[in-house]
């Protein structure tokens, strides 16, 4: 690999447009190509953030002289995307959630220590400054042990059935999309829990809106994690220690898997003009 680091955008969608013009402010790293199974859609997102080559397919893009791609497309494909990119020896950057279902998520990781290839989930929430400050106030045991976490996120989403946000083929519903940042966070300081209660609400198609997640710890009744989202409301979030209760914004709350899959949730193969 060769000093700057020649990066790949695959996917055109909300995300990936807000993502693209961060890269001028990454050290040792460069944009220099875009992939959509659309190609004009591909040409116009390289026009408009001045990236040298768009692909209309993402073998294109793997085979063309990139060295990490970042993963902007729709939950169901994430899988099959980070497989293509292993297998081509680029390291994946994959957007949150890293995979629509945990059978994909290992797949992918077997795939990435089998090849040696580097892929991460591309949780931003874990290098901000504040979850590093806690971090280490946790690590230091500044704060004592950590015997319970609560993480609670909303949101407004208008409903529309098409939306990515809505739409089952899109990987819609509220655990995908924002129930992995208040489950990350608790994961990040408790650890793996021992047992999972989860319970929700549904949208008009069947989606889910709401979730809430009890994730309970060895150590007695009173070690526990709580993760709640709702698509409609503001929330907050804590952290309740032996030693005082800190209490921060949940803009800051992040994620690192999924701990239930929502009903209906799979990974779906790209059509074969993608790969």
């Amino acid at each position: 690999m060769t000093d700057t680091v020649r990066w790949g955008i695959i996917g055109t969608g909300r995300i990936a447009d807000k993502v693209a013009p961060e890269f001028a402010h990454v050290p040792n790293a460069r944009l220099v190509a875009v992939g959509s199974r659309d190609a004009g859609r591909a040409a116009e997102f390289a026009a408009r953030h001045g990236i040298p080559a768009s692909h209309g397919g993402y073998g294109e893009l793997l085979a063309g002289g990139v060295d990490a791609v970042y993963v902007a497309t729709p939950h169901p494909h994430h899988r099959d995307v980070a497989l293509a990119a292993i297998d081509a020896g680029v390291a994946a950057l994959v957007e949150k959630a890293f995979t629509a279902t945990v059978a994909g998520a290992e797949a992918v990781v077997a795939a990435a220590r089998r090849r040696g290839v580097f892929c991460m989930e591309a949780m931003w929430t874990r290098f901000l400054p504040a979850v590093a400050e806690a971090r280490e106030l946790v690590r230091s045991g500044a704060v004592g042990e950590i015997r319970q976490a609560l993480a609670d996120l909303g949101a407004y989403r208008a409903y529309d059935p098409a939306d990515r946000l809505y739409a089952p083929a899109l990987g819609g519903g509220a655990t995908l999309d924002l129930g992995v940042y208040p489950l990350s966070i608790v994961q990040h300081f408790m650890g793996e829990p021992e047992a999972i209660d989860a319970h929700g609400g549904l949208a008009p198609n069947g989606v889910d809106a709401s979730l809430g997640v009890l994730l309970r710890y060895p150590g007695g009744p009173g070690r526990r994690g709580d993760g709640r989202v709702r698509r409609r409301v503001a929330g907050s979030g804590d952290a309740r220690r032996h030693r005082g209760v800190r209490r921060g914004s949940a803009e800051w709350t992040g994620a690192s898997r999924v701990a239930a899959e929502p009903r209906g949730s799979r990974d779906r193969p790209l059509l074969s003009r993608a790969v």
